[in-house]
């Protein structure tokens, strides 16, 4: 599957079709290509992982074109869909988010994620007419492109209020609704793991549902069976997976530098099979 709509086609139809889909998050062209090695026909991208690949903190940090660079190199790397982590859309205007749109298509992304949270810590989250005309402006513009795209509205209420777990949920609900009655074609909320949150989620917002199974430090119990149980549309791993490898960095070379022994080559792929890997799934 080489067509870019081709894949657009494919990676919408995966929402309203049964089966939940399972989204592994790709920080570089290489993570992306061991992703499609263990049989994942759609990957996503993680804007932590990508920046803290360049030696960044997350949040921005990088501007949209260097993002987006990221995200060309991730789609010609492999022959799946390709959905992209574009934060809050590189700016706080509804034609941010629309340039931001418009620039992951041309980059060969069938999606992306966009989010309310602001970074401000005075207003954390983008005041709701203005998040529901940020994501408008980012559907219209994909449909202006005429190329399937999927945008999946992230409502961060979890992440960065400080109210209670009843008032973060009916504001996720709350604003999770507002975004698909903007055009989202799917909902994101991270942040709850247990599994009576997750369903009265999937009860109470009308759309499909992406979450999270893993982030930083911390694992679901629900597997994604039970996830699927639960209603759930969508499951990714946004940086965790990118945050484990560098542990796994940092838990060597602390071995290395404190006791000079070399413990975690053994497990480590082969140079020849690890040639055969990038050269068996690159486009």
């Amino acid at each position: 599957m080489t067509s870019q709509n081709g894949k657009g086609e494919k990676f919408a139809r995966s929402h309203v079709e049964p089966g939940i889909v399972i989204l592994p998050n790709a920080w570089d062209a290489g993570s992306a290509i061991m992703m499609v090695e263990a049989g994942f026909p759609a990957i996503a991208t993680t804007s932590a992982g990508v920046a803290f690949a360049m030696g960044l903190p997350d949040g921005q940090r990088l501007s949209r074109d260097r993002m987006l660079e990221c995200v060309a190199r991730i789609v010609a790397a492999v022959p799946v869909p390709v959905t992209a982590d574009l934060e809050a859309g590189y700016g706080p205007s509804p034609e941010d988010v629309a340039a931001t749109v418009r620039g992951a298509l041309e980059a060969g992304a069938v999606g992306c994620n966009i989010e309310d949270a602001t970074g401000r810590g005075d207003q954390p989250l983008f005041d709701l007419d203005l998040a529901c005309d940020r994501i408008h402006a980012g559907v219209e513009a994909a449909r202006g492109a005429g190329s399937p795209f999927v945008l999946n509205a992230r409502a961060d209420p979890y992440l960065v209020r400080h109210g209670s777990d009843a008032a973060n949920f009916a504001e996720a609900v709350r604003r999770a609704n507002a975004y698909r009655e903007a055009g989202a074609d799917c909902l994101f909320v991270p942040g709850p793991m247990d599994a009576d949150t997750i369903g009265r989620l999937v009860r109470e917002i009308d759309g499909p549902l992406n979450v999270l199974g893993a982030r930083g430090g911390s694992a679901s119990a629900l597997s994604v069976p039970d996830l699927e149980r639960l209603g759930v549309k969508r499951v990714s791993i946004g940086g965790s997976l990118a945050v484990a490898a560098l542990a796994f960095v940092q838990r060597a070379m602390r071995e290395l530098r404190e006791h000079g022994t070399f413990g975690y080559a053994p497990a480590a792929l082969s140079n020849a099979g690890t040639n055969a890997i990038m050269t068996r799934h690159r486009n």
